[in-house]
Order: C-alpha cells, then structure tokens, then sequence
C-alpha cells in the first residue's frame, strides 16, 4: 500500500508539473497568435475578429482550468505543513483579486471588523473565498449583496458566504461540493469549483457545507481549526 501510495503521488507531482509548465508553452503561443489576427483595421464583427476573439476566450478559460487544478493536483501529492494564517490578511487579498468582478456585477461586500487566526495554509484558503465570493457573483443576480463571516464552533471556526439570491434548489443541494476523485463518473456534475473547495478544506481538518436560510437564501460555510 506505500508503494502503491507514493507511485501515485509522483504520478500526482509529475501531472502538476507537466499542467504547470510545458502546458503553458503552447497556451502562450496560440493567445499571442489570435491576438495577431485581432486587427484594429478590421471591424469588430468581421468573420477575422469574431475567430480570433472566440481563440483569446478558451485561452483564458484553460489557462483558469490549468491553474486551479494544479493548485489541487500539488495540494493531494505533496501538503504543506499547517501554518498561523491571519484570516483578515486573507479577504482583503481575495477582494483585492476579485475587485473588478466585484465592480462589474455592483455588489456590495458586507464583512467582520474582525477576523480570527486559523491554521491552515494561506494559498488555499485564498483559493476556498475566490470560490465561494465568485459562486455568489456569478448567481446572486443583479446587484447582489454579499456576506462574509465567522463563528466560533467548538474549537474551530466557521466562515460563511451569504448573498442575496434565491439559494440552492433542495434537489441540487446533495450534489454541490460533490468529491473532487468522482469527478470522473459519467453522471458526475459538470462543475467543480465547489469540488475544489471540498478537498482543500478536507485536507485542512475542515468540513464544508451549504445551509439555507428561510424565507430564501443560503450560506455556504467551511470550517478551520483555530490557532
């Protein structure tokens, strides 16, 4: 079982490596091509501009995919030790990297004077809010208002995005951070965002959840122990 173990950690740790570096190579070569073909002299809905700026999009989208799941791929082969992690530190940078998105959709963060310190590791915990704030910007609807908190829980601390949306039907409520390792099943959920959230907690000493609030709404939460 050791053997069979650490044969697929390195199968893990060389995957990353690969996504991380030689897959970004060929990504740059094609954004630099389609970046060519977009002409300031050609009009914006000529057959030329609408290609190259479809080519621009799915590079953007892979390179997002590339990168979180390296980060998930390097997170399962080889963990950090825990460390002290300042949650306030933490948000502002995550709202610092979500600020245009924040703008765009027009809505409001609604946040803690205070944070408390955790332990955990930082890049992950900054990947968990980018998940879960840009959840709620994406289905929140217009203008949404967005909740960021805590509570102390027995020893640990539960963090919670809460917005203005409708919530999370019952019938998908099962299937929201659905296990990263199932991902590959034939009738597995198309997304995973919620899936990379999941493991990085779990690999924390975390749980994650999703708790609705009547009339309508819902909290998305994950756990950490306190420092």
């Amino acid at each position: 079982l050791e053997r069979d173990n650490s044969r697929l950690r390195g199968d893990l740790r060389t995957i990353s490596r690969r996504f991380a570096h030689d897959l970004r190579t060929p990504l740059n070569c094609i954004s630099t091509a389609s970046e060519a073909l977009q002409d300031p002299e050609v009009p914006a809905d000529s057959p030329q501009t609408v290609f190259a700026q479809s080519i621009a999009g799915s590079v953007e989208e892979a390179v997002a995919l590339l990168e979180r799941m390296s980060v998930v791929l390097r997170a399962t082969a080889n963990p950090p030790p825990l460390q002290l992690v300042t949650m306030e530190e933490i948000v502002w940078g995550t709202l610092q990297r979500l600020e245009t998105r924040i703008f765009r959709a027009g809505a409001t963060i609604v946040k803690p004077s205070t944070w408390p310190a955790v332990e955990g590791v930082p890049a992950w915990i900054d990947l968990i809010w980018v998940n879960l704030i840009s959840n709620s910007l994406q289905h929140a609807g217009p203008r949404p208002r967005i909740e960021l908190g805590w509570d102390d829980v027995e020893g640990s601390c539960r963090f919670w995005v809460r917005d203005s949306g409708r919530g999370v039907p019952p019938e998908r409520r099962d299937r929201l951070f659905y296990p990263l390792d199932r991902l590959s099943d034939l009738n597995a959920p198309r997304g995973f965002g919620l899936s990379i959230v999941h493991r990085l907690v779990e690999l924390q000493g975390g749980q994650c959840g999703y708790d609705p609030l009547p009339p309508s709404g819902g909290s998305f939460f994950f756990t950490l122990l306190r420092a």
